[in-house]
């Protein structure tokens, strides 16, 4: 070996170099490379996932100690000149070769150290040995961990860096094989069990780096503080990582037995049939895929979760995360999980309830539970909480989405669990999150083809790597289902198909290893229902019908397909003299989700009767997850499905009373004649047919509703979505734009397989195009959105439109928050430039220096736009994608509208 160098030459080598200002103590200016390694392999060693590896704790640490091994580079130790280690290298150099010391570590563990690092790498019980390229699987997922794959190609020419380097490798390599002593890993026999170990192993990395590059859990030492590195691994960094994972929230969270459905929900003495159902039904031993088809108001959700807690319990899985289509919907699932997730724990375990998505520290509710890094000790937990219904999620978990997925129990959108199977940075991140908990889809039937193929990767990848789902739905197909079902066995390395027959309904479908199993099972007595469909093809005609609702105190609700009908609507109704509440996407954040908890507390199960005398115009925002009951309700035409999921908010509850005592939806739909021409639908209802672009699907569903003359759960739902679903079914007329939605379904699908990982390929750069967050999105839209926040101009000085609305939000360092709380999401081609006066652009630039870096570059993607208060309210200007000039409106009732100039 050559290794010549000096005992403590390692020693001087520095891994972290940025003090924490706030840091009570600074006793070092820089953090040793071989602490850091050490400090990291302990938190791997410690976190509760790494039991799942199948590796011993001293494999586990020498390989995750490896990780920044490409930090010994000249490249790297010459980015902190003050810290260059002289005394290995002598005098710093002007200039050195740029390289990455992720694609370096890598090079150095595939080739300079191999030899040195071969008894770490075993036989088989079999004889096999490792080969090189499944040894490379290991390094690339320990190198990787920036993010993403990296290569290590680019990295042989650096001959004159490497003679230079490579005794100091060989030297921290031997340091590591003293203090792990690791016996020699056996050869994995099967490629899928190589596989998950990979990617598990790439996961668990960047989860372990980020924990241990945290100074305030573990503090910058000297250099002669790591003369004794075994003594540093053994007497400092172990006790230093138990204490970051406790902070971090993950600290092992052991689960209760399972003692039925009252232990979760005491408020249950008569479970529902798909509840008692799913309390004794006999689950495959590995992992398990469970659909649940019933209707709205049957109880599945908290079927789901007595399922999730069986698998739970059984040993399936440590944790769950419940993913849902929206953040409205995200945002009350918190609520009802909030009042039940501890009951999945043992009373003296702290499990985190963790909300996911973009905005989830945007809402209150999630971030009034945020616990401060020692929260989880329980000499510290909030003593004004009621024990049995405490609330805590780690500051360091819910300060960002992708790590919100890590809590024993997450609640977000499913685009949080969908990135996990995009090439994104920090995807291993996601996956390990979702990896050993049960994941639970609702509404897993409200897809478009591009987030169908995403949710097949999804199943696919999550069965692969050892985890168990669970999906929910009112209206699947039987083609969806047997997609779904087919992805999930492919996870399990079961290419063998089994086909789906049953069509009873509701029906729950348990998928595993051997086989699927079909279990009917009875309706929720009182659910049965016999909705009248009634139908009217003119705006007037559907007025006329919820005046005379609102006038008899009923409580009302339109859904409309687009903003701009919702807000049309909304105003027409009020020039009547109605009191009109308006709920869709295109608020500032703040005022829709004010909006969103009025909407829940006036319509939810406990709104009073006076509350709910009120009429609510809203987009597709409420047709799904949300637990709302209307007494009248009308819908814009739409597909099958949806109006089946619309229908489920008439008359969701029992009430002793009801305003308009009539089981009927109202249909605002063009009549479906038997021989529709090209503009059948555009005629009458022109944003259904921009949002919904197969009219052969919107006849279908007209034609079907019409003949049927109503909606009959739970016997006629399969019948009804597998008629409007049937595609032989095309009026002449409408041939040709039905063909063109297909064929954009069949490109979006195939878009979709492009960007999705391959799982068998490997955590390697070639098996996708790996991005950044921003730049692969988990839903395909044909037009790009800009995010528009908006400002207020006041003495000089341009204020979020949230501190307005709530002065806390006003404090310096509440700004970042309120600059968010004041976004809205428009369509690029209506808002695109939104320009200020020459006397406004220093207190613009001023604003925008609140931002990130990343927002403040991202010029064409995040504008600001400054509102004026006016007699008529509050008003701004800028310019459309094509140029033209644009007035815009917002207010809390409506929000957010865009007028062309009128120029005369």
């Amino acid at each position: 070996m050559p290794d010549t160098v000096e005992d403590n030459s390692l020693n001087f080598f520095w891994g972290k170099a940025r003090p924490v200002a706030e840091a009570e103590e600074v006793i070092s200016s820089m953090h040793p490379l071989i602490a850091h390694m050490l400090d990291v392999a302990a938190v791997a060693i410690l976190l509760p996932e790494s039991k799942c590896l199948g590796l011993d704790c001293r494999q586990l640490g020498m390989l995750i100690a490896l990780h920044d091994i490409g930090k010994l580079t000249p490249a790297f130790q010459s980015k902190v000149p003050e810290c260059w280690p002289e005394q290995a290298f002598g005098r710093c150099p002007d200039e050195v070769v740029i390289s990455r010391h992720d694609a370096d570590g890598l090079f150095l563990l595939d080739h300079v150290c191999k030899d040195q690092l071969a008894p770490l790498f075993g036989t088989n019980t079999d004889g096999l040995d490792w080969s090189p390229a499944d040894k490379k699987q290991l390094w690339r997922a320990v190198a990787g961990h920036h993010g993403q794959p990296v290569s290590s190609d680019g990295n042989k020419s650096q001959d004159a860096d490497l003679k230079l380097l490579a005794p100091y490798a060989h030297k921290i390599v031997g340091v590591l094989l003293d203090i792990f002593r690791p016996p020699p890993i056996p050869s994995y026999s099967f490629l899928e069990d190589l596989l998950q170990l990979e990617w598990r192993l790439a996961g668990l990395t960047v989860q372990a780096d980020w924990i241990g590059s945290r100074q305030e859990w573990f503090p910058y030492v000297r250099p002669e503080d790591v003369a004794d590195a075994s003594g540093y691994f053994w007497n400092q960094a172990l006790h230093r990582a138990q204490a970051a994972i406790a902070s971090a929230g993950l600290s092992p969270a052991h689960i209760s037995p399972f003692r039925g459905i009252a232990s979760l929900f005491p408020h249950i003495r008569n479970p529902s049939p798909i509840q008692a159902l799913l309390e004794v039904a006999s689950f495959p031993a590995d992992p398990t895929l469970i659909v649940i088809e019933d209707m709205t108001g049957s109880g599945k959700t908290e079927a789901a979760l007595v399922a999730a807690h069986r698998l739970m319990a059984s040993g399936h899985a440590s944790g769950l995360f419940v993913a849902l289509p929206t953040m409205a919907t995200a945002n009350a699932m918190f609520d009802r999980l909030a009042i039940a997730y501890r009951s999945l724990f043992q009373p003296s375990s702290h499990p985190s309830l963790a909300l996911a998505h973009g905005r989830a520290l945007l809402d209150e509710r999630f971030v009034s539970v945020l616990a401060p890094d020692d929260a989880l000790d329980s000499t510290t937990v909030n003593k004004g909480r009621d024990d049995t219904a405490e609330i805590c999620c780690s500051a360091w978990l819910g300060n960002e989405s992708r790590r919100a997925l890590l809590a024993q129990v997450g609640v977000g959108t499913i685009d949080q669990a969908l990135m996990a199977v995009l090439p994104v940075r920090f995807a291993t991140v996601r996956q390990a999150g979702l990896a050993g908990k049960v994941l639970v889809v609702d509404e897993c039937h409200a897809y478009d083809p591009y987030m169908q193929e995403e949710m097949v990767a999804l199943l696919r990848f999550h069965a692969a790597m050892g985890g168990s789902a669970i999906l929910l739905s009112a209206t699947l197909t039987k083609s969806v289902r047997q997609k779904l079902v087919t992805a999930f066995r492919e996870g399990l390395c079961q290419k063998e198909p089994v086909g789906l027959s049953c069509k009873a309904y509701p029906l729950v479908t348990l998928v595993g290893k051997d086989g699927a199993e079909e279990l009917p099972c009875a309706p929720r007595p009182g659910l049965a229902r016999n909705i009248a469909v009634r139908q009217m093809s003119d705006a007037s005609s559907i007025m006329a019908y919820v005046s005379d609702a609102a006038a008899q105190g009923a409580a009302v609700a339109w859904v409309r397909n687009t903003v701009d009908d919702v807000i049309t609507s909304a105003k027409a109704l009020e020039a009547e003299g109605l009191d009109v509440m308006v709920f869709h996407a295109r608020f500032a954040m703040v005022d829709r989700l004010a909006i969103e908890r009025e909407v829940l507390a006036r319509f939810g199960k406990n709104g009073t009767t006076a509350d709910r005398s009120r009429v609510l115009i809203a987009s597709q925002v409420i047709e799904q997850s949300l637990d709302l009951d209307f007494d009248v309700l009308c819908t814009d035409l739409a597909p099958m499905d949806l109006i089946i999921q619309r229908a489920g908010r008439l008359r969701r509850h029992e009430r002793a009373q009801r305003p308009v005592d009539c089981d009927e939806i109202c249909i605002f739909s063009p009549d479906p004649v038997t021989d529709p021409d090209p503009q059948w639908i555009n005629r009458v209802l022109p944003g259904t047919a921009a949002v919904y672009r197969d009219p052969a699907l919107l006849w279908r569903t007209a034609k079907v509703l019409q003949c049927k003359g109503q909606i009959r759960s739970p016997d006629m739902i399969r019948e009804l979505i597998e008629e409007a679903a049937d595609t032989s079914d095309v009026p002449n007329g409408l041939m040709m734009a039905s063909d063109e939605a297909e064929g954009k379904g069949r490109a979006a699908r195939g878009a979709a397989v492009r960007n999705v990982l391959n799982y068998d390929a490997g955590y390697t750069p070639d098996s996708a195009l790996w991005e950044r967050d921003v730049r692969i999105s988990t839903r395909l839209e044909e037009r790009p959105y800009v995010t528009v926040r908006l400002g207020v101009m006041q003495e000089g000085q341009i204020w979020p439109w949230a501190a307005l609305q709530q002065t806390a939000l006003a404090l310096p360092h509440e700004r970042k928050r309120a600059w968010a709380l004041s976004e809205v999401s428009v369509a690029q081609h209506m808002l695109a430039v939104c320009p200020v006066a020459d006397t406004q652009v220093e207190a613009l630039d001023a604003a925008r220096a609140e931002w990130s870096r990343w927002e403040r570059e991202a010029e064409d993607q995040f504008l600001l736009l400054l509102l004026s208060e006016t007699e008529e309210g509050w008003k701004g200007y800028g310019s459309n994608g094509k140029g033209q000039d644009v007035d815009i409106c917002y207010d809390e009732k409506y929000g957010f509208q865009i007028f062309k100039r009128n120029l005369t």
